[in-house]
């Protein structure tokens, strides 16, 4: 009887700490996949259920040589993270981060035009694209382009095809809707970039405008053959849009993206240092962990020690995020050479199972480390996940092939065609298809008006 009962305890401690280690598991991936502006809330919800985990936001404060785990699980005098500690804590590293913290502070001050000319810049050389500079300079402080088409022609010396393509052009810039003529405009460049508008709310703001301003509703409805209700919900959704095209730029200037790591380039390379400005602290309250310690309970110990060792799981996944996020952070710029030698103009293919393969890593953990998380260089601040390849176009082979790659392509196709017999987005396809590379009509369209290029139409010369 001894025998099994001491089995049966040993087989109910197993699953115990097979149920421990999926649950720290489950723990770990979410704070490994958590972006850092969501890294604080997560802590909280967990501490909530943990009487010794104490969670301390640190978003108003600069702490950027630790995380806080000076004061966590310490035992024989020595803490768990003395060496994590160390590691980031040169002065060296702590002057670097500061500086690169003041050109992001520098960034947030950058103005609306600068926004829009650095945008610009990014369209190749052409009469066009200085038209476009040029009308910039005529924008009102909200953003509005409010001067006649006669008035803009003698100021930027254009006729009205050319002033048509640059405003046109100018108009597909961020944020949306700016170098609109009037609210009624404005309104339809953003409802023309929204998937999720009422059917009816383009036409009804560029047939009916009057009718809408007047609240002659049933006039509307009549025309378009549809209920009075269809009507006022596209009325409610017209008041969710902005009323001037810079409120969107100045409403996003003040949430800037805080980067998780920083890359800078180094004599011997580039040098992978996380961000630990902002992000949360957490220490555990030893004290009252010691006074329910002393408490002659048995189950009482039991639930103490659990979260004990909860703590210490979720001061191992913040390690683990750190040390993963570089570690994947590394193995990019190893991959993605190019991108960070043309200073962001290019971009090499690159799948998530390369990566996960370089880190001996899975992909689902690769994926998850990338997911929302930001990078700091000299020459901007971009997603992770910018520089892996969509699944849009492939070659014959079945190799995914990044958008940087085929925006090349379709530049360079544009550049050599015959001026009078300009080639279509069909032929476009045909040609990139002869090439090896699988890509539909619709994408070339949507590629090439990110290029800024015109239609064929457009394009073609008498």
């Amino acid at each position: 009887m001894k025998w099994e009962r001491g089995t049966s305890l040993n087989t109910e401690l197993m699953q115990k700490q097979r149920q421990q280690m999926s649950f720290d598991q489950l723990q770990a991936l979410r704070i490994l996949q958590t972006a850092r502006e969501d890294l604080s809330q997560l802590l909280m919800d967990i501490s909530q259920e943990n009487p010794f985990m104490v969670v301390e936001d640190t978003r108003d404060m600069l702490e950027i040589n630790s995380l806080g785990f000076d004061n966590i699980l310490i035992e024989d005098g020595v803490s768990q993270y003395d060496s994590y500690g160390n590691m980031v804590n040169s002065s060296d590293k702590q002057d670097n981060h500061q500086a690169m913290i003041n050109q992001l502070e520098d960034q947030r001050q950058q103005s609306f035009r600068t926004n829009l000319i650095d945008q610009i810049m990014c369209y190749r050389k052409t009469r066009l694209r200085d038209l476009m500079i040029r009308l910039v300079d005529e924008l009102d402080e909200n953003g509005f382009l409010s001067k006649s088409d006669e008035a803009l022609q003698l100021i930027i010396e254009c006729d009205a095809i050319e002033l048509l393509d640059a405003i046109t052009l100018l108009q597909q810039l961020e944020p949306v809707g700016v170098g609109a003529r009037d609210l009624r405009e404005l309104w339809m460049l953003q409802t023309e970039h929204d998937p999720s508008a009422p059917e009816i709310a383009y036409v009804v703001l560029e047939i009916y405008f009057n009718e809408l301003v007047n609240r002659e509703y049933q006039t509307i409805s009549n025309h378009l053959n549809v209920s009075i209700e269809d009507i006022l919900e596209t009325v409610a959704y017209y008041q969710t849009l902005a009323i001037t095209p810079a409120v969107y730029f100045y409403s996003e200037e003040t949430q800037y993206i805080e980067p998780d790591v920083f890359i800078q380039q180094k004599e011997e390379g580039y040098e992978v240092s996380y961000n630990f400005q902002n992000l949360p602290k957490l220490s555990f309250n030893d004290t009252y962990y010691q006074e329910l310690k002393a408490i002659d309970d048995t189950d009482l110990k039991e639930f103490i020690k659990d979260k004990r060792q909860q703590v210490r799981a979720v001061s191992y996944s913040l390690k683990r995020r750190e040390v993963t996020l570089v570690q994947v952070t590394q193995a990019i710029i190893e991959a993605q050479a190019l991108f960070f030698n043309s200073k962001g103009h290019q971009v090499s293919p690159l799948t998530i199972k390369q990566i996960a393969e370089r880190c001996d890593l899975s992909p689902s953990t690769v994926s998850r480390t990338i997911q929302g998380k930001y990078f700091y260089t000299d020459f901007g601040t971009f997603e992770l996940r910018k520089l892996f390849t969509t699944s849009s176009v492939q070659s014959e082979s079945g190799e995914e092939l990044s958008q940087q790659f085929i925006l090349k392509e379709i530049q360079k196709l544009i550049d050599q065609e015959d001026k009078q017999h300009p080639l279509s987005d069909q032929k476009l396809a045909d040609i990139l298809h002869e090439r090896g590379y699988t890509i539909s009509r619709r994408t070339v369209n949507k590629y090439r008006k990110e290029l800024g290029i015109l239609s064929t139409t457009k394009r073609r010369i008498k």
